[in-house]
């Protein structure tokens, strides 16, 4: 007897019991689907979740960028004034900011606090001064990422509104303007401390009035422009600058030009680059625990599919009986029987890899060309499309425990095989 002449039989072996093999292999691929599927969209769950954070982010400053330059002392220590550490040439910095490769636009912003009343009523904000007409790339990008998906029109049209917008014009959330009830048109005045600790006053036009990502922070969100921010403060420094770039996975190598393009070597670093990933808490947070979900839900699928080849093994094992003991009676050891089961048990496994590869896409196909929308995530306001991405690098490992799960199986017939005599065997009705 050799390994070669014992998996022949073990895939005789399995052709004989056809019905029990085809179900076996249905259930085990039906298990290699439903976890490709949700590394799939593991994997679609990550990636939007990066790039909204990088688009639309989940906090009052809006979308994080891929990159944010400010200065160094911004990062080390506290502003006894607003805008101590923040930059003044900055129409120079996003010169040289552009000239780096694989830059696609800076957007330079100002965060700011303070009170918006409407003469009876007042609450505080959490403002952002953006240039509207450069924060339109952030949406551009998301486009361009997303062409097929839902494209994210309401943040495109509200910027645009704020771009056309006379002077002093704002964007509030629908929390604040619920509560100031203010609408399109409306005329606010916005309070704020200036640089040099005085108080000041801007009078302000409603331009718009949009949803945050997140539910929490409509009642407390602002947007206008930079000019309006920096006469409201009285200065001509803006907080940072964020770039977008053409493509998220070239961060690092864009960020080490850009530290370099902006911190001369050999000089003291003035500014400091950090990251997108460096500043969202929040899409850490839910990574950790859909990874969590989704590691359960996998070892969940992995144990049926082993149940579920044990059962057949054992079943088997059970209704082979005379079988194995003819096999013992002509000189077969316990060794070669049991590896003949786990042959069997291998080919299963291989089989169901092939029909779950074939479920898999087939399901994929439906659910990407089907458009479902999903309602949104608890706290936030957005509805997306549900799409399942290829998550090829998850597909070498889920093929790896099925098999090991399939062939496992049967090193449960070793102990029952061992048992048998050659008499009862024989014998065995």
């Amino acid at each position: 007897m050799n390994t070669i002449k014992l998996a022949i039989i073990a895939l005789r072996n399995l052709k004989r019991n056809s019905r029990r093999t085809v179900i076996t292999v249905l259930v085990s691929s039906a298990g290699f689907a439903a976890l490709a599927i949700v590394g799939g969209y593991m994997d679609f769950t990550f990636s939007g979740l990066q790039e909204m954070t990088i688009c639309r982010g989940f906090s009052s400053s809006g979308g994080t960028g891929h990159l944010q330059v400010f200065r160094k002392e911004a990062s080390q220590k506290e502003e006894h004034y607003p805008l101590e550490y923040g930059i003044a040439d900055y129409d120079e910095l996003q010169r040289k900011l552009m000239s780096v490769g694989d830059v696609d636009a800076t957007l330079p912003r100002i965060e700011f606090t303070g009170m918006i009343s409407n003469g009876e009523k007042s609450t505080s904000f959490l403002g952002v001064g953006v240039n509207p007409a450069k924060e339109l790339m952030l949406t551009k990008y998301w486009d361009t990422i997303y062409s097929g998906s839902k494209k994210n029109t309401s943040q495109e049209l509200m910027f645009r509104k704020l771009a056309m917008a006379s002077s002093n014009g704002v964007l509030l959330g629908a929390g604040m303007a619920k509560a100031l009830g203010a609408d399109v048109g409306s005329s606010l005045m916005l309070m704020g401390t200036t640089v040099d600790g005085a108080v000041n006053v801007v009078d302000v036009t409603v331009a718009g009035i949009m949803n945050n990502t997140m539910k929490t922070i409509d009642k407390y969100y602002l947007v206008t422009g930079t000019a309006t921010a920096q006469n409201l403060m009285q200065t001509d420094k803006v907080s940072k600058i964020l770039l977008v770039l053409n493509e998220t996975k070239k961060t690092n190598h864009v960020l080490s030009a850009v530290s370099s393009k902006i911190n001369a070597p050999g000089t003291t670093v003035k500014y400091a680059v950090t990251p997108w990933y460096d500043l969202a808490e929040y899409y850490h947070s839910v990574k950790d625990a859909y990874r969590i979900i989704f590691g359960f839900t996998g070892i969940i699928v992995i144990l049926i599919v082993f149940l579920s080849a044990a059962n057949t093994m054992l079943m088997s094992t059970m209704e082979r009986v005379r079988e194995i003991g003819t096999l013992k009676a002509v000189g077969i050891s316990n060794k070669w029987i049991s590896l003949m089961f786990l042959y069997e048990g291998f080919f299963i496994g291989v089989m169901s890899i092939a029909g779950g590869i074939l479920f898999k896409e087939i399901f994929t196909i439906i659910i990407n060309t089907g458009n479902f929308e999903m309602p949104p995530p608890p706290g936030m306001t957005s509805t997306y499309f549900l799409r399942i991405y290829p998550a090829i690098h998850f597909l070498p490992w889920i093929s790896l425990l099925l098999l090991f799960s399939t062939t496992c199986s049967g090193f449960l017939t070793m102990f029952k095989i061992r048992k048998l005599s050659i008499v009862n065997s024989l014998t065995h009705v």
